[in-house]
């Protein structure tokens, strides 16, 4: 799936209109984050990311943005530092939020695909991979073509993620 499907699916979830005319003081999201702030005394909203795509806390509750508690699949809340993936924008933590449709995508999309990742020329882990700081990347590359991947395996793969963070020199 690519990221304007992903982007039209997330507005869609977010456009989603309660058959109710009512609209609750405060929606469960937006109760989760201030019970957040309040138990990790945090002075600003942590960084909200909705199925891999970062939202802004501030139009959880101006009418447009509804989700509703029984449309989210899974909501964790990772403090600041655990993760470099955010680099400076996880200064009060990062809330992570998958959706039941997004669950129901994954379960539907066949993701076998046995992939091998590297990172300046250098093998790495999926788990290093996850704590790669994205302020650092200078590059990303999805590759599919199997004369590269042998440059790197003799190990079958379907696809090689080659991320840069240095400039080459020779």
């Amino acid at each position: 799936m690519n990221r304007i499907t992903k982007s039209i699916i997330l507005f869609l979830i977010l456009v989603s209109i309660s058959c109710d005319k009512k609209k609750p003081k405060k929606t469960y999201l937006a109760n989760y984050i201030d019970s957040l702030k309040t138990e990790y005394s945090l002075t600003e909203n942590p960084l909200l990311v909705i199925d891999g795509v970062a939202a802004h806390y501030e139009s959880m509750n101006d009418g447009w943005f509804l989700i509703k508690e029984e449309d989210i699949s899974s909501l964790k809340y990772i403090k600041k530092g655990e993760t470099k993936i955010y680099g400076s924008k996880d200064v009060n933590g990062v809330v992570l939020l998958t959706t039941m449709l997004s669950e129901r995508q994954r379960a539907n999309t066949k993701l076998e695909k046995k992939t091998i990742y590297v990172l300046d020329g250098e093998i790495i882990s999926l788990a290093e991979y996850k704590k790669i700081d994205q302020s650092k990347i200078i590059g990303t590359a999805t590759i599919t073509e199997q004369s590269v991947i042998k440059e790197f395996t003799s190990d079958k793969y379907d696809e090689l993620i080659y991320v840069t963070t240095k400039m080459p020199t020779e």
